[in-house]
């Protein structure tokens, strides 16, 4: 690991630079310094409750400098998938932006989908729900996840995340989903691709051991760990891969780097 080889930045959101919209004191004024120094960055996330026009405007709002093409996250890339694979038929759950993403290109079908595409949906989880995808997955809808990612931190402490839901499918149908975001290679791919950056001049920072650290070393990139948002120091000493340098913040980054 050589850090004057650093070029660009794959940044995650949530936890890095803010806590459930609640920003990390000092992250504009060390994102500018980074950038003033030439560092390319590519914003890469799981946030799967809003499609990537309205992050960018939820991120412009709360002052983080970035561009609309410097942002990474899964919906758009599940819809290409979708598109690709030739589905015709789907069900999603996810907010309204969403589904109007993916609606317009493709026919809703709730009862028998081809796809059940699975986002963030919030506290509507339920028993009823998760029946109701339980016999369509029977019958032979697909599970396509748009993340899988364990847990969350709120402004209230952490939240389960939709994996878990995704897992429990999973094991009850004995048929496995297909998922878009991180800790996804195809995700980490797509992200190496866009930024236009080899993966030995990239770095990651994030505060999830898996879908940040554990993804980004298995494309080869450098991996940084921040312990705001939900790092958990036993959930990094347990996990099989490891982060090449833990932080406090994300500020320290502009410390570390040239």
């Amino acid at each position: 690991m050589k850090l004057q080889d650093i070029q660009g930045i794959l940044c995650d959101l949530d936890g890095v630079l803010y806590n459930d919209s609640q920003l990390i004191d000092g992250v504009i004024e060390s994102i500018n310094t980074l950038k003033n120094r030439g560092y390319k960055f590519l914003f890469v996330t799981n946030t799967s409750g809003v499609t990537s026009d309205e992050l960018f405007v939820r991120l412009t709002n709360m002052g983080i400098p970035v561009s609309s093409d410097e942002i990474l996250s899964p919906p758009l890339a599940a819809l290409n998938y979708v598109k690709e694979k030739k589905y015709n038929t789907v069900e999603v759950l996810g907010g309204h932006s969403i589904k109007e993403l993916f609606y317009k290109d493709l026919k809703k079908d709730v009862d028998n989908p081809e796809a059940i595409i699975v986002g963030d949906i919030g506290k509507n989880w339920d028993y009823q729900l998760m029946n109701s995808l339980f016999n369509k997955i029977l019958n032979g809808s697909d599970i396509i996840g748009l993340h899988k990612g364990k847990f969350w931190k709120s402004s209230d402490g952490l939240r389960i995340d939709i994996g878990a839901f995704i897992k429990g499918l999973e094991f009850a149908t004995s048929k496995e989903s297909i998922c878009i975001g991180k800790p996804q290679k195809e995700f980490y791919e797509s992200a190496i691709k866009k930024i236009n950056i080899s993966p030995n001049n990239l770095l990651m920072i994030g505060d999830d051991i898996i879908g940040d650290i554990q993804g980004a070393k298995e494309a080869n990139l450098t991996a940084i760990q921040v312990k705001t948002g939900k790092y958990r120091e036993e959930l990094t000493k347990n996990a099989i891969i490891q982060p090449d340098i833990i932080v406090n913040d994300f500020n320290e980054l502009k410390d570390l780097l040239p």
